[in-house]
């Protein structure tokens, strides 16, 4: 049974949705404004990961992420870079559209742009007019919070505490209530603007998500996503606009990430402390990123740090490492088909660390716990292959197969795959080994110190066992 830690609820719920086998999910994509940055990739990843997991539990997840491409702070670049917002849009679109792969995150069901929404916008904005929760005045329309009696619930705050904070443009003289929030928003100069019933202007922000997810999964989502920074007013906003329309409960269970600190300090683009992907892949692996986001609950903050990056580095590599060692053994073939202890023993092993791999995950996707289950069996797989008098081929192939599991649930080591140059590299190395042995059989001493220097020099390092030889990749300093 898989439980979900619901924001609305502020507890542990069972995950059950609307349509069994089917999950409809509406991730709040990004305002592409500017380059992606880690806190982007932070939430990207760690929900893609979840929707991997329930794809590996067997559900069919359409999964819709928006790209925000009209608001106040692309027409706020589109001024300073004298420059249309579709081109701003177009440009940064482009760049999160190329991170996205580069970061391996699968792609979304449908990815929609609020620019391409506008007239359905205008006509839910009518409908909430129509129904007497939204009014005009001066060419501006907002919603009425106060006629939305569960305003708040979301943040778990009550309407007269939040009037002071992270309300909308607090002071504009054209709202009834300093809380109301724009729906539709007058032409200025300057900012592009769409005909409407009001007089030509543009979208309110929250209004985009309601539209567009509504269009694509219906009244009712079974999960709505997205950063802790959304919850209030954004989030607080969508449910409001959105269940006033249809009477439904516009979702049921929120996910909401936690931050990302960047040396201990909330990231922010004001303190110039953000982290752009494009130029983190330059240093490090994309496998690496997903095992740093993956290592830490997705609602627990993490802490960015150059040595911590390094060290998912090095966990990267060392998982890799016996990941393809494994592929390699399981193509071989068995001399000895019949299992000893150890075998059966190892077997067990694979077996328990699924279940417990599932557990972790059950448990509001705890992929911090999952890693453990996936450092112990590995340290029993890299065990299993030095200790072994025969590493046997159904052992192994169970191993690789959980494996293979894994590396599809967190989306990495893509490269090991049967056809891949990565595992033809695996072989090639598993060869010169052999070649390696045969020199040293015949005391050519030089030859065989000669192929173990230059794999060295391809950072890949050579380990003498008890029972074989056995290769590494070099660990980074």
């Amino acid at each position: 049974m898989i439980k979900i830690y619901n924001t609305l609820s502020r507890q542990l719920e069972e995950f059950k949705t609307i349509e069994p086998g089917v999950v409809r999910w509406y991730n709040c994509g990004p305002t592409v404004n500017g380059l992606m940055h880690l806190g982007h990739a932070r939430s990207a990843v760690a929900f893609d990961i979840i929707r991997r997991y329930l794809e590996y539990r067997e559900y069919k997840v359409r999964y819709i992420m928006n790209f925000t491409d009209i608001e106040d702070r692309m027409i706020e670049v589109a001024t300073n870079e004298k420059r249309s917002v579709l081109e701003v849009a177009e440009e940064y679109l482009r760049g999160f559209r190329r991170d996205m792969r580069a970061l391996n995150l699968k792609e979304a069901t449908i990815h929609p742009r609020a620019m391409l929404h506008i007239n359905h916008m205008i006509e839910f904005i009518q409908k909430l007019e129509e129904k007497g929760f939204a009014y005009e005045n001066n060419g501006d329309v907002y919603f009425d919070v106060r006629k939305f009696k569960e305003y708040g619930k979301l943040s778990n705050q009550k309407l007269d505490n939040i009037l002071q904070e992270g309300t909308e443009d607090a002071k504009n003289p054209n709202k009834r209530f300093v809380a109301d929030f724009a729906l539709w928003k007058k032409k200025k100069p300057g900012e592009p603007y769409w005909p409407s019933p009001w007089g030509e202007g543009r979208v309110g922000w929250a209004i985009e998500c309601s539209t567009m997810s509504m269009e694509y999964l219906g009244d009712t989502l079974d999960i709505h996503s997205g950063g802790q920074d959304l919850i209030f007013p954004h989030h607080e906003n969508e449910i409001a606009q959105s269940e006033t329309l249809t009477g439904k409960p516009f979702a049921k269970y929120w996910m909401h990430n936690g931050y990302i600190n960047i040396n201990k300090e909330k990231m922010s683009k004001s303190l110039g402390n953000f982290t752009n992907v494009v130029d983190l892949l330059k240093h490090y692996s994309a496998d690496a990123v997903r095992i740093f986001i993956a290592q830490t609950h997705y609602r627990s903050p993490i802490d960015f740090t150059e040595d911590i990056i390094d060290q998912a580095q090095n966990t990267a590599n060392k998982l890799f490492e016996i990941f393809l060692l494994i592929k390699c053994f399981s193509k071989k073939e068995d001399t000895d088909s019949s299992l000893v202890e150890s075998d059966n023993e190892m077997l067990k092993t694979v077996e328990q660390s699924r279940v417990a791999f599932v557990e972790a995950m059950n448990e509001d996707f705890n992929t911090s716990n999952a890693f453990a289950v996936i450092f112990n069996l590995t340290k029993e797989a890299n065990d299993y292959i030095r200790k072994s008098d025969e590493v046997k081929l159904e052992v192994v192939q169970a191993i690789d197969m959980f494996f293979d599991e894994l590396r599809s649930v967190f989306g990495i080591f893509e490269d090991i795959d049967e056809d891949d140059s990565t595992k033809t590299i695996g072989t090639l190395v598993e060869l010169l080994i052999e070649l390696r042995q045969e020199f040293r059989k015949d005391k050519n001493w030089t030859m065989s110190d000669k192929i173990r220097d230059n794999l060295k020099e391809a950072g890949i390092t050579l380990e003498d066992t008890p029972k074989r030889i056995l290769w590494k990749l070099t660990e980074q300093k």
